[in-house]
């Protein structure tokens, strides 16, 4: 506190004499001037408040030796007092006190010995004494804690945000619990590759992950770069979720188109097979002369029954493309989305339907689309994957250079004062 003291000291008369320079002009020179002054004024405030703690710690330190003077010279008498009580309760038993009353031996006990009783005394003194000294050395040290407080209650006042600041310096345990979530997003990502549904937890830990860095960045208590990494590995995750949900849309989206041409073939197959019939049918219906009305209401029904049968073989035929079961999928292909059954079923559900209607526009495009996204959820692995495995083996590989890097990029935002 002495050298930090003399420092500040040293530096704000710099400032101070730079602030009344008359060697510069301009409006510059007056603006500088004046943050000189300021800032010489701030580091006098601080001057002043090491001062003084310095000597209420230098008074305290000496009182705190003579205390413990005390302390150790009641230490030594009381070991003294308690080896002579240990050697006179060491010692054999020659009589009996039946024997000595027999005897006629009308001696002291052992317990009447004098330098046992001396003893007992000098311990019992220590104790006291003891007692004493601790008793002096708390009144004392809440007399100089006092007055350190005063001295420290001055003008120059920590902002909200300083405290702020301080609390997370403080908070040893934000940054355990930063690296314990990390680990838990690095484990989950690895499993949504083959459960995709823990795709979202592993966003939610990153996100949890990249919120404690940024706390501890903008405090000055953590490096900018973990704040860019974290970024990074959340858009990473963000782009492969959207981009699994985009292949999940078009697998169903080409479920729907290719349930619609089904029905319009499977009903235009049905109609074609029955379209004698529904002729013949309906020119009895318009039948008019000696054609009873029985009769042409007889022809039209049968033409009207036989096209609700033809729109049912559509329907029919609909429905079994909509609820026809995911398609089974090999090794080969599993291992070709990164592990993903999901992706991989949608990805051969989407070119199956593709191939069964050729000349369908929009399966096309759903297909083209599909391996696109296949594409990002694959890269968007690799990348956050690549990311996290560097940023966790990069110290031992560079034996310690990546963090001092990274320490290079703490700076906390917002005053220092």
């Amino acid at each position: 506190m002495k050298l930090i003291a003399h420092y500040l000291r040293t530096q704000a008369a710099a400032l101070n004499a730079m602030a009344d320079a008359d060697d510069l002009k301009g409006q510059y020179a007056e603006k500088l001037g004046e943050e000189a002054r300021g800032l010489g004024r701030k580091l006098d405030e601080a001057e002043d408040r090491y001062r003084e703690v310095k000597g209420h710690l230098s008074s305290w330190a000496d009182e705190l030796e003579e205390f413990q003077k005390k302390a150790d010279s009641a230490l030594h008498d009381a070991k003294n007092a308690q080896h002579v009580i240990d050697t006179h309760d060491a010692k054999p038993k020659e009589k009996t006190a039946d024997n000595k009353r027999k005897n006629g031996d009308d001696s002291a006990s052992r317990g009447d010995d004098p330098a046992l009783k001396q003893a007992k005394e000098d311990l019992e003194d220590a104790r006291r004494r003891l007692n004493t000294v601790t008793g002096d050395y708390q009144e004392r040290a809440g007399h100089f804690a006092g007055k350190i407080r005063s001295s420290i209650n001055d003008d120059m006042k920590d902002s909200v945000w300083n405290d702020i600041k301080a609390w997370v310096a403080d908070a040893e345990w934000l940054g355990d619990l930063a690296d314990a979530l990390s680990w838990a997003a690095t484990i989950v990502g690895f499993a949504a590759m083959f459960f995709p549904f823990l795709g979202p937890v592993a966003l939610v830990l990153t996100g949890a992950v990249a919120l404690i860095h940024l706390g501890q960045a903008i405090t000055g208590n953590g490096s900018w770069f973990d704040v860019i990494m974290d970024i990074g590995a959340v858009k990473m995750a963000r782009n492969g979720i959207k981009a699994a949900k985009a292949v999940k849309a078009l697998q169903e989206s080409s479920r729907k188109t290719a349930a619609g041409l089904a029905k319009d073939k499977a009903a235009a197959r049905a109609a074609q097979s029955n379209a004698g019939a529904r002729k013949t049918a309906a020119r009895a219906e318009r039948k008019r002369g000696g054609t009873s009305g029985r009769n042409r209401a007889n022809a039209r029904g049968r033409r009207l029954r036989m096209e609700a049968e033809n729109r049912a073989v559509g329907k029919r035929a609909s429905n079994e493309v909509r609820d026809a079961e995911m398609p089974q999928i090999t090794t080969q292909e599993k291992v070709g989305v990164l592990g993903d059954k999901a992706l991989a079923q949608q990805m051969k559900d989407i070119k199956k339907w593709r191939d069964a209607y050729p000349d369908n526009p929009t399966l096309a495009g759903n297909a083209a689309q599909a391996e696109r996204h296949k594409d990002v959820v694959q890269g968007s692995w690799a990348v956050a994957t690549g990311l996290d495995t560097a940023d966790k083996s990069a110290d031992s590989l560079t034996d310690d250079g990546y963090s001092r890097m990274k320490g290079r990029m703490t700076a906390p935002v917002g005053s220092q004062w």
